[in-house]
């Protein structure tokens, strides 16, 4: 498995490459989301909405939910608007479904990003 050195951890902490990109892109799309540089089609708003609503019973968004949700979009989700809310969500499969590549903080960011954009936050 490939690893990177994270900041602003400490130096020895070493993360998944995975995890890191993971983070890397949600972060990256809520600051356009909230910036205005980005704004989710209601294709994706119906995809986070179904992510929302899998979610309810304890909050957690898993790689199987988002298969499920990503599975609703489809093909068009890939092609419409740069495809850009698919693929963060593609990337945070691998690291939804391994407990060694999960770090709290990219579900939770992970999980605010799906509210945002379905329209709830």
């Amino acid at each position: 498995m490939s690893v990177t050195a994270v900041h602003p951890a400490p130096a020895l902490f070493l993360e998944p490459v995975a995890t890191d990109r993971a983070r890397h892109r949600v972060q990256e799309l809520m600051t356009d989301f909230r910036s205005g540089a980005w704004t989710p089609t209601p294709l994706e708003r119906r995809v986070a909405g179904l992510l929302i609503t899998s979610t309810a019973v304890d909050g957690m968004v898993t790689g199987g939910r988002v298969r499920t949700a990503l599975w609703e979009g489809n093909l068009t989700m890939i092609e419409d608007n740069g495809g850009r809310f698919a693929s963060v969500l593609a990337d945070l499969v691998p690291v939804l479904d391994e407990p060694e590549l999960t770090a709290l903080d990219v579900v939770d960011a992970a999980g605010e990003l799906v509210t945002a954009v379905a329209g709830l936050g």
